[in-house]
């Protein structure tokens, strides 16, 4: 049979067709192991309701006896590139701002997808309610914290979800929840433990070998880059320590936001007084805290060490994300860090401590405690509550109260740098 006219059905072996000499629509269906084509009437000539009622006459066809095509499987990964640019056209139409697109294509991009693929649930239709039950023991193991794995897992069960509300293409009854671990508060000493003085010394001694590993000129642009990275790095970690901010705060914040002047001690010496201004989010206020501004000095000088020569381009002004990737112009994302921390670690001897990123806020507690700064004034420095500042001093107690370790407390964090 001849036919005049073809419509995708969006299966590679199934077609709307319209047969020559015939009024109504047809379906063509080709199937490929018996290599022999069948026709179905559709039983009307309006193509828009052929095109939405069309697997009803192929389901028809398939219990009279005809042979059944395989459907064409939506894959998991492509679907989760279609939700990406799903959540882009909403910024388009100002549904959700751009940040939070990039906090979604992140999570999407860096963990989500290669959670999947390490699932080998390949299909949409070969998820089940037990699917991707082990996630947050998957980033567990890895040392990612629980604010992050939670993050993730709404990201994930929108995306579930937006399968079934949205595409349809998954069954509400076949579709996994995930649950959120519960939540750790990010001083508890078990989930994030502050560096202790000794730990501090061999992580900043290991931290200063990385940064000036295989550090000899190079003309190899890649080798540079590394370079550059690393040292980028070391300048993340030392601010991270000396501010106590959370790691989103730090990763939001812009030249604007920074700046240090030279200030006068009581014994006469010179220091820098850094001041910054963090953002107000979506938890908390914006406020003003103040830090040791060598620390952000040693940013911006680095910046501009740099001579690459594809990087000159790249200016500077109060919106320039303090720490810039320079090759997108964006900001470097905390996960760009993290590979960076755990060979520190483990260059240091530390596997078995379970230091994260956001020890680093707690060693700076730590110290500030231990040099005598009050609790309400750390916690309106630090953005949090006077509380859970009081927590983390039931354990800094402890060490005030030893005899050895209280003529030491100046030097807990030797010199700090």
């Amino acid at each position: 049979m001849g036919y005049s006219e073809s419509y995708d059905t969006g299966q590679t072996n199934i077609k709307i067709v319209k047969l020559d000499n015939r009024k109504n629509y047809y379906l063509y269906i080709y199937d490929s192991n018996t290599r022999k084509v069948g026709y179905a009437s559709l039983g009307t000539a309006n193509l828009d309701d052929c095109k939405k009622n069309w697997f009803q006459t192929y389901a028809n066809y398939v219990k009279k006896g005809g042979s059944q095509i395989k459907q064409k499987k939506s894959l998991l990964s492509r679907k989760l590139k279609e939700y990406i640019d799903y959540q882009f056209s909403r910024v388009s139409r100002e549904e959700i701002k751009q940040r939070s697109f990039d906090t979604f294509h992140e999570r999407i991009r860096n963990r989500i997808t290669p959670f999947v693929k390490h699932s080998g649930v390949v299909a949409v239709s070969d998820i089940s309610r037990k699917s991707f039950q082990d996630y947050a023991a998957y980033y567990k193991e890895k040392s990612y914290d629980t604010s992050t794995i939670n993050s993730d897992l709404t990201t994930f069960n929108n995306f579930l979800n937006w399968l079934v509300e949205t595409e349809e293409v998954l069954d509400a009854n076949k579709k996994p929840k995930l649950k959120k671990l519960q939540q750790v508060k990010d001083f508890k000493s078990e989930s994030n433990p502050a560096f202790t003085g000794e730990d501090w010394d061999a992580f900043k001694q290991a931290l200063f070998r990385y940064e000036y590993l295989d550090e000899s000129w190079t003309d190899d642009m890649e080798e540079r880059e590394r370079w550059w990275y690393r040292k980028m790095f070391v300048c993340w970690i030392l601010f991270q320590f000396h501010s106590g901010n959370r790691p989103h705060e730090t990763s939001r914040l812009k030249f604007g936001d920074v700046s240090y002047k030279e200030y006068q001690l009581p014994n006469g010496g010179n220091t820098l007084r850094g001041v910054i201004t963090i953002a107000r989010d979506t938890k908390r206020g914006s406020r003003t805290s103040v830090m040791n501004g060598w620390y952000i000095k040693r940013v911006i000088d680095h910046f501009h060490t740099f001579n690459h020569p594809k990087w000159l381009a790249v200016s500077t002004n109060d919106e320039t994300p303090l720490f810039l990737n320079p090759q997108t112009g964006k900001p470097l994302h905390t996960e760009t860090f993290r590979g960076h921390f755990k060979n520190v670690i483990r260059y240091a001897g530390l596997e078995n401590k379970k230091y994260t990123l956001y020890s680093l806020r707690s060693g700076h507690i730590t110290m500030q405690l231990l040099n005598g700064v009050s609790v309400d004034d750390i916690s309106r420095n630090l953005g949090t509550s006077r509380d859970m500042i009081s927590k983390h001093y039931d354990g800094v107690a402890n060490i005030l109260k030893s005899d050895e370790l209280l003529k030491l407390n100046k030097h807990y964090y030797s010199d700090s740098n």
